[in-house]
């Protein structure tokens, strides 16, 4: 079809990051490039990075969500992390902001997404995780006419396939060697 619908820009937007690990630092640098105010929330903090691209740290979740048009979520689904994208933060944020979700499906409380959805406080939800993958044929997120969903392809291209699999050699070599692991989801082993 060949629709033609007006978007918003990017610049001057204000995009708020969950976690500014090396995935978070990309897309913060993306960001940057596009003009946009980037603002981060996370455990780990890169100080020589945040300063280099003026990213303004926030001391809680809900600080950020307060001050952002659009969040970004980039961080390890855990006890702390999971539905921390839900209906009392999203509340926080101005009428019309995006979630853009390339991290873990269960960082979002699907209901609460649809509801601000439906209601304008979201004007869009973009993802390329869900809460389950591959998705049932009636998941709500899939037919919902504000959500963009890629199936978890974010990161498969020809040239970083063969990156994975030399990083995962890498790893087991490293810890069959009793030698520290980089890129570990799910902390030290």
């Amino acid at each position: 079809r060949w629709d033609r619908k007006t978007g918003f820009e990017l610049f001057e937007k204000r995009i708020g990051l969950i976690g500014l690990g090396r995935i978070g630092q990309e897309v913060a640098r993306r960001a940057r490039a596009f003009g946009m105010e980037v603002h981060a929330f996370g455990n780990y903090w890169p100080d020589v990075f945040a300063t280099e691209f003026g990213i303004i740290r926030h001391p809680s979740l809900d600080s950020l969500f307060a001050a952002v048009d659009i969040i970004s979520p980039h961080t390890n689904l855990t006890d702390d992390t999971l539905h921390c994208i839900d209906t009392r933060r999203l509340a926080m944020m101005p009428e019309g902001s995006w979630v853009i979700n390339t991290g873990r499906g269960e960082l979002i409380d699907q209901t609460a997404v649809i509801a601000a959805l439906d209601s304008g406080k979201l004007a869009g939800y973009a993802a390329d995780v869900l809460d389950e993958e591959p998705p049932a044929a009636d998941h709500p997120l899939l037919h919902h006419p504000k959500v963009i969903i890629t199936p978890h392809i974010g990161s498969r291209t020809f040239e970083s396939v063969p990156r994975q699999a030399m990083k995962s050699l890498t790893n087991l070599i490293n810890a069959l060697k009793g030698e520290g692991e980089t890129n570990c989801a799910n902390g030290v082993i």
